[in-house]
């Protein structure tokens, strides 16, 4: 059987994403598995492609399971809204990191909060307009009609909530790279990071927006689309994922480690001058001068 563009894509992913979810995972255990550390995303992003890749290559058995096409498809469109809480992540990390008297007035700790809110809200919703979408296409198949849908408003939502999360992320990273000087030598390659990503994670927004509000161009058609259809998917998202993925990996194991009962030192200027661990207790196996240290390129 002659495998499609969406099987070969399918194979891509899962050896890359397969070694991504190890790395990922102990990226969050040695950085933090919080929400606010980014770092939890790339598990889920990793697991959305894995589960998403074998559901597709699930219809090679099985071709008339539409439910497995559906499954895929709507894993595939919501892979944007990781990225960019992982670059939230970094950023926020990156200001945390900062004396507060260095911080900039913008961004500061709530908006990032309400930043990363927003973002999920905006996958919620994705989420939902892709089941709504899968529906609507299922119930097709099943007819026997011609595939032909709407992009529901819940997901022209989502990509409008991205869209915005994303312009201000970029003016949060800018507004803290004026104060590079202020980051610990160990830190600043987190928003060289950021800002090393931000165009890739850009295609990927693109064709986010070309897929929701341009559903009349067959290229961008998540279902019943142009035979080439499937090479922007690889080049647009896949190809976009794995080197976003890829910087932030390599930056995250490049940084150092801190233990658990630690890091509110670390990101806390005020526990870190004092020599306090994240319980306000004072350290001992972490000193200040030892934070420095390992910050040092």
């Amino acid at each position: 059987m002659t495998l499609t563009i969406y099987n070969d894509i399918s194979i891509v992913q899962l050896a890359f994403f397969i070694p991504s979810l190890l790395v990922a995972g102990t990226l969050s255990y040695r950085h933090g598995f919080k929400r606010s550390a980014g770092w939890i995303y790339l598990v889920i992003l990793s697991l959305m492609r894995i589960i998403g890749a074998g559901m597709e290559l699930g219809t090679i058995s099985s071709p008339d399971n539409a439910n497995l096409a559906i499954g895929a498809q709507t894993l595939q469109n919501v892979g944007l809204s990781p990225l960019i809480l992982v670059l939230l992540g970094l950023v926020t990390r990156s200001y945390l990191a900062m004396s507060e008297g260095s911080r900039p007035s913008l961004p500061n700790a709530r908006i990032l909060r309400l930043l990363q809110l927003l973002v999920v809200v905006g996958l919620i919703l994705s989420i939902v307009g892709g089941v709504n979408m899968g529906n609507e296409v299922g119930d097709e198949i099943a007819n026997g009609s011609t595939i032909s849908y709407s992009i529901s408003t819940e997901s022209k939502v989502g990509i409008a909530l991205m869209i915005v999360g994303y312009a201000l992320l970029v003016l949060s990273a800018i507004a803290l790279v004026t104060r590079l000087s202020a980051l610990p030598n160990g830190e600043k390659r987190l928003l060289l990071a950021v800002f090393a990503a931000l165009p890739f994670v850009f295609v990927r927004l693109l064709y986010s927006i070309l897929s929701a509000f341009d559903s009349s161009n067959p290229n961008f058609r998540q279902y019943g689309g142009s035979s080439s259809a499937g090479y922007y998917v690889l080049g647009m998202c896949t190809i976009m994922e794995i080197i976003t993925v890829l910087i932030f990996e390599v930056v995250g194991l490049t940084l150092p480690y801190v233990p658990h009962n630690e890091r509110g030192s670390l990101f806390n200027p005020t526990r870190r001058v004092h020599n306090l661990d994240v319980n306000g207790q004072p350290l001992t196996e972490y000193p200040p001068n030892k934070l420095q240290q390992n910050q040092s390129v």
